[in-house]
């Protein structure tokens, strides 16, 4: 599996980093529940007491990703990683979802870059990152009803499936990561210069470990 990335979309992200993992033979019924609640008690005292008294709109991370979304007409999503912070600091907490969701959730918020992943074995072609034209499809999580996004949206697709609307903020119900998942890649995105590469290996290190997972492809696509 392959994920190409347009050149339109750096023309509007000229300074997007994206880190990309493919894995095989993942266990994603794993239990990991000991080392989530120990890794994310740690990682919720450092964000708590590092937001505490910060206006999260103004927050550089928060700020350069709204700035992106507004360049290209979207007004009301926000970076999967806005969502996951303000839970975490609003004492909401992370909801649990699989062993592989999980493990990059804490990557997620412990690095503060956003991340998904998908299942590679619901995908008819290559993952490409790109700006939707409006035609194409997407069915959100739970949905039942198809819709397209807007046009001039950076989205992933896959052949004619929308995998990701407005970069990581809404997924797919068709590639979803789910408790039979074999196969998934999975994207970190950096747009102000962070620890990319600390992510992807702190990552690799645990999805290893608890899921048994093989690290089959791994890069960074930038412009």
């Amino acid at each position: 599996m392959n994920l190409k990335i347009s050149e339109c979309v750096f023309e509007k992200v000229p300074s997007l980093c994206v880190g990309v993992l493919v894995l095989e033979d993942v266990n994603n019924k794993a239990d990991m529940g000991a080392f989530f609640d120990s890794e994310y008690a740690k990682i919720e005292a450092e964000k708590v007491a590092k937001f505490d008294g910060v206006e999260l709109a103004e927050y550089p991370l928060i700020r350069a990703w709204r700035d992106i979304y507004k360049g290209f007409g979207e007004k009301k999503a926000r970076s999967s990683i806005e969502a996951l912070i303000r839970r975490v600091v609003g004492g909401k907490g992370l909801y649990r979802i699989s062993a592989l969701v999980d493990i990059y959730n804490l990557a997620s918020l412990r690095f503060e870059l956003p991340c998904g992943g998908e299942d590679l074995d619901t995908m008819p072609s290559v993952l490409e990152l790109t700006v939707a034209n409006g035609t194409e499809k997407f069915l959100s999580l739970g949905a039942t009803e198809y819709e397209s996004p807007n046009t001039g949206e950076i989205i992933y697709k896959s052949g004619d499936i929308v995998v990701c609307r407005n970069f990581n903020y809404r997924e797919s119900d068709i590639t979803k990561l789910t408790e039979n998942t074999k196969r998934a890649i999975v994207v970190f995105e950096d747009v102000t210069g962070g620890d990319l590469e600390g992510a992807m290996e702190w990552f690799v290190k645990h999805v290893t470990e608890m899921t048994g997972a093989r690290v089959v492809r791994r890069g960074v696509l930038s412009k």
